[in-house]
């Protein structure tokens, strides 16, 4: 059966899970991407961790993390986060959180989708968190349209017109799953249509910190983990 492919919100430090992050490194072939969030975004110029932890991932096509804080953040603002992450990290791609989703909003998503193109990011990922409008949709490479716990999860629906989105442009973020539960949400991801999952068994306030608990267990106790 047909499964969505890893994709995944990082944002774990290197120097608190160094095993992790070699993880990460290793899934190449099972990860469609990682987004990497050194400080609410690209941090400070000089870091003593993440240049040599960015490097070892140089076979996952990461992604660096911009918030636009639902389109509160001024567009030059936005432009020149995304300019530091191409220079600190030549990262070629982006995913902006925090997106909104009002009819108000398009042309501002529009016009922060518009300065990262203009900066040359080739891939643009969203994160709203729920379903936008097709409009939306058709700003990004990627939009995160669902982010949210197991619970709430096992009622999501997408929308009928979705049924006409490709799978590649759309992905589900769960946490707060049961361990045994992230296999079948992957494979729940693409029933719904959604060509990219990430499911974790790690809570609020960050679910992001690494790949779920039984993988980092086993790979500070020195054993082989599962890819999920």
């Amino acid at each position: 059966m047909r499964m969505a492919r890893l994709a995944v919100p990082w944002y774990v430090h290197p120097a608190a899970a160094p095993q992790d992050w070699a993880w990460l490194a290793a899934q190449h072939r099972d990860v469609s991407f990682a987004v990497v969030n050194v400080h609410n975004g690209p941090g400070a110029e000089e870091n003593s961790y993440y240049p040599d932890a960015m490097a070892g991932l140089t076979r996952v096509r990461t992604l660096g993390y911009v918030a636009v804080d639902y389109g509160n953040r001024p567009v030059a603002v936005v432009a020149r986060e995304i300019a530091l992450w191409q220079r600190l990290y030549r990262i070629g791609g982006i995913m902006l959180d925090e997106l909104p989703t009002s009819a108000q909003s398009l042309a501002r998503c529009a016009e922060y989708a518009a300065a990262a193109r203009a900066a040359g990011v080739t891939f643009l990922a969203a994160n709203p968190g729920v379903f936008p409008s097709p409009a939306h949709l058709d700003l990004f490479d990627v939009t995160a349209v669902f982010e949210g716990t197991a619970a709430d999860y096992a009622r999501f629906k997408h929308p009928g017109w979705a049924r006409d989105v490709p799978p590649s442009s759309l992905w589900h973020l769960v946490y707060d799953c049961a361990p045994e539960q992230t296999t079948d949400i992957c494979r729940t991801a693409a029933e719904h249509g959604a060509g990219h999952v990430f499911a974790t068994d790690r809570s609020l306030p960050n679910p992001w910190l690494g790949p779920p608990t039984a993988v980092s267990d086993r790979l500070r106790a020195g054993l082989s983990p599962a890819c999920r």
